[in-house]
């Protein structure tokens, strides 16, 4: 692996962005809003202030610039210079260097709770010109790359579900992202639970289910076993996905508007490619997907496996057998 590094200007880096040659879809690599606005405020005064900022890593594909580490950082540079949110009111002023009368003064500003566009043009013109050191690693393998992002994040608040990519095969991670990225995955979860993986999670969790057997039983959740599943048997599950998929196309087109219990999200999507598997009927399983939702709140007999310790492997094989049940139903 080699690594070079070179300043780049804010002012290049948002035109690199609007040209398509800046990317924040890695699949290493969190997606891009984590942050509040105090968070991107104190970026944006860091820079202004002269605060030293942490280097971006990006890696170079087909002209491309996919960040590594710092899409948080970059975005929000982005961001702030298209105008797209205003400095948090409680920023404190910074001073500048500027000349007046052929006298260099340091002169006041204030930019709490401004847009870009509101800035002063001393301080728009200053903000431009800063730099983000921008890393960019080449010669480099998979497995080095997955490397320098665990060693990069060892000591980040990165939940479990963000750093379990570091486990996966280039195919299986490139199958997860896909799927969770699915139209109907949107319909179904906040953004919110979209930013911490918890998408990516449930395409996983319902894998698991997917390849259950006699042989092999994958129904804890438990986060060791989902790294265990991950690591061992990922890549052999990747026959499943085109089904998965198709099961996933047909609940779309099925359902405008609909919210599944997170709990309940990968039983539904594992009978979906149960259906789909041995034909039988879809328009039956969607509404049975229907009278279970609206009958939720009063299905003492289910809700027996949700009430905690959802993850367990007893409470993930009743809500199974109960969506199982359901399809022999059909």
């Amino acid at each position: 692996m080699k690594s070079s590094t070179k300043e780049r200007t804010l002012q290049w880096i948002a035109n690199q962005y609007n040209k398509g040659n800046i990317s924040f879809s890695h699949k290493l690599q969190r997606p891009i809003g984590q942050w509040n606005t105090r968070m991107k405020s104190l970026l944006i005064h860091s820079l202004l202030c002269g605060f030293p900022i942490n280097p971006i890593y990006i890696v170079d594909e087909e002209g491309i610039l996919y960040t590594l580490d710092g899409s948080q950082r970059t975005s929000t540079c982005i961001k702030y210079l298209n105008n797209e949110f205003a400095l948090s009111k409680d920023m404190p002023p910074i001073v500048l260097q500027t000349k007046e009368n052929g006298k260099k003064i340091d002169k006041e500003y204030d930019i709490a709770g401004k847009k870009f566009k509101k800035l002063d043009e001393e301080v728009k013109s200053t903000l431009l010109s800063c730099g983000l050191q921008f890393c960019t690693i080449s010669d480099y393998t998979d497995d080095e790359v997955k490397e320098m992002f665990r060693r990069q994040n060892a000591g980040k608040p990165l939940n479990n579900k963000q750093l379990r990519i570091i486990y996966q095969s280039d195919r299986f991670s490139d199958a997860i992202y896909s799927l969770a990225r699915h139209p109907f995955m949107e319909k179904l979860l906040t953004k919110t639970q979209r930013k911490n993986g918890t998408d990516r999670d449930l395409i996983v969790q319902t894998l698991m289910l997917i390849c259950t057997n006699r042989e092999h039983d994958f129904t804890s959740f438990r986060t060791k076993n989902i790294d265990t599943f991950v690591k061992t048997y990922g890549d052999d599950s990747l026959s499943k996905m085109d089904v998965l998929k198709e099961a996933m196309d047909k609940l779309d087109e099925a359902f405008e508007d609909i919210k599944i219990p997170v709990t309940s999200i990968p039983m539904v999507l594992y009978s979906g490619y149960r259906v789909k598997k041995v034909r039988k009927s879809f328009s039956k399983f969607v509404e049975a997907i229907i009278n279970f939702l609206n009958d939720y709140d009063n299905n003492e007999e289910y809700k027996k496996y949700v009430q905690s310790g959802t993850g367990s492997s007893e409470n993930v094989k009743g809500r199974l057998e109960y969506w199982k049940n359901i399809i022999k139903a059909l």
